[in-house]
Formats: structure tokens, sequence, C-alpha cells
């Protein structure tokens, strides 16, 4: 059997790799950064990293940013945030068939901020994310590439996959707010009908289709919606606990059903985390993104 992943020490920096991937991700200590002595060659200047410091008065310290010039001066600029960094994890690719660029590590970025959110195990200090300028196969191909790093990160010691209570337990408020006023929902998506169309990889490039009604605040999955058979990783507790409850048949959501926010609708078909913000869109291909901003 091949091996998942194959992993290499240099000093007391670990480099993890997938084979015949292009996936690359550091853990190495955060001293080392600052001394500039980390032991390995990190071979693409477009990065994502995340700073990790241990909190004995309460949840961790965590942090995310990018940067296009490599570990130059960006992971170290952050004195500000904590003052006790222990840890640096850089997720990036080999240069060869890479898709990190100004856009897609903007996009990362944004996507594990709000993970990090959604778990609810670290005090977050990154202040503002936004999705940046990736296409939708940029987009694509980030969300595969975080579905992978997740597990990864969590073999190298970063849990990005375990929901906390208190975040377990905001969702459950969440969903079940019947007035509607969750923070996603406070977003303004105007009424109507949005699309989702998503090629899922652990499905062999299958291609996922859904419908999503607007209304009046809430987010409606609509019946006739795809369904992926097999989970993948990071979906929500609560998504996971709707798709074992709810019919569906070859594959096809068989009724309407309400959720909380678009990354739940978008969530229930993939089985998988998703940034539902960006793969909802309206007719004219526009990811409603734009209106949480607006």
């Amino acid at each position: 059997m091949a091996k998942k992943y194959n992993i290499k020490y240099n000093g007391r920096s670990v480099e993890m790799t997938k084979p015949n991937s292009t996936m690359i991700i550091y853990k190495i200590p955060y001293a080392d950064i600052e001394k500039k002595k980390i032991g390995v060659l990190i071979p693409n200047q477009f990065i994502v990293y995340i700073l990790y410091g241990s909190n004995p008065h309460g949840k961790d310290m965590i942090y995310v940013g990018k940067s296009k010039n490599g570990i130059a001066s960006r992971p170290t600029a952050h004195k500000n945030k904590y003052e006790a960094w222990t840890t640096c994890f850089i997720l990036t690719q080999f240069k060869e068939r890479t898709f990190f660029n100004d856009g897609t590590i903007q996009y990362l970025e944004d996507s594990l901020n709000k993970r990090i959110e959604e778990v609810g195990m670290y005090h977050n200090t990154t202040l503002t994310t936004n999705s940046g300028t990736a296409n939708k196969d940029d987009e694509e191909d980030c969300d595969d590439y975080l579905q992978e790093a997740y597990l990864m990160l969590d073999i190298l010691g970063l849990d990005l996959i375990t929901h906390s209570e208190e975040a377990e337990a905001e969702a459950d408020i969440a969903e079940n707010d019947s007035a509607g006023y969750t923070v996603a929902n406070r977003a303004k998506v105007p009424n109507g009908l949005y699309y989702f169309a998503r090629k899922v990889k652990r499905m062999g490039g299958v291609t996922l289709k859904g419908t999503m009604e607007v209304r009046d605040g809430k987010f409606i999955l609509k019946a006739g919606s795809d369904v992926a058979q097999e989970a993948g990783i990071g979906m929500a507790p609560i998504v996971e606990i709707m798709r074992n409850n709810t019919p569906i048949e070859n594959g096809k959501l068989i009724e309407d059903i309400p959720m909380n926010s678009p990354s739940a609708c978008g969530e229930f078909i993939i089985g998988a985390s998703c940034n539902g913000w960006t793969n909802w869109r309206i007719k004219d291909g526009q990811a409603i993104d734009m209106y949480r901003k607006s």
C-alpha cells in the first residue's frame, strides 16, 4: 500500500508532503524563523502561514496570514498579536503545477480564518481577511487543497477538524433561531434563487449541483439538489446530523430544508467543509460574497 504522506525532519523543522501531489506543509519553531535558521528551503515564495502559541490562561492563540515573498518578513511581524508564538505552520506547493498566486493565497487565508472561527477552539487574533480575486477553478483547487491540509495539519499537531463544545452550541442556537437573525443572515442576500456547481475530486471529479432559495434572510436548500453519499473532511457536526436525518434518494435531496448559512448548504451537498459565500452564485456567475461585502 502506498504511503499516505511523507515526513522529513531537518533539525527542529518538519516537512510533510503527499505522494504524487504538489502539497507541502511545514511545521517550524517560531524562534528558528526569527533567527533565520529554519533548516529547510521553501521552494515557493507564495505561502499561507498559521502562527500558534500556547496560552496557559485560556484558549491557545492563533493567527493566519499570507505572503508572496516567502518567510522573509511576514511570519515574524505579528508580535503585536501575541508575544509568545511557539510554532509556525506553512502551507505551500512545489513550483511545478502550482496554483498559488496573489488571488489564491488570499482565498486560502480567508478560508482558513473562517475555519478557525468555525472550529472555535482557539483565540483567533486575525482581524480581517477577504476572498480575493481567485477564479472559480482556482477556488475549487483551493478547497480541495484545504481538505487534505486539515488532515495533514492534524497529524502535525494543529487541530482544525474538531469543533469545540462552544462552537457546536453556537451552531445549534443559530440553526434553531426562528427569527433568522444569525451573523450569516445579516449579510442581506436578496430574496431569490442561487446556484451551486462544484467538482469533487474524491468522487472522481464529478460535479455536484444544487439550488438554494433565500427567503427573508433564511437559506433553504431546495429539493433536487445533489448530495454526496460519502463524507469528506471538515463538515460541521450539525450539518452531518441533518444529512443523516434528511430523506435522500439516489444522491438527490427530496425535500426542501432550511439551513443557517450558505456554507451549511454547500457542506450539505459536498459532505465536507465549504465556503458557501464563494460557491453559491447568481445566474450571471457572480458569487454571493459580494453581498456580504456591501
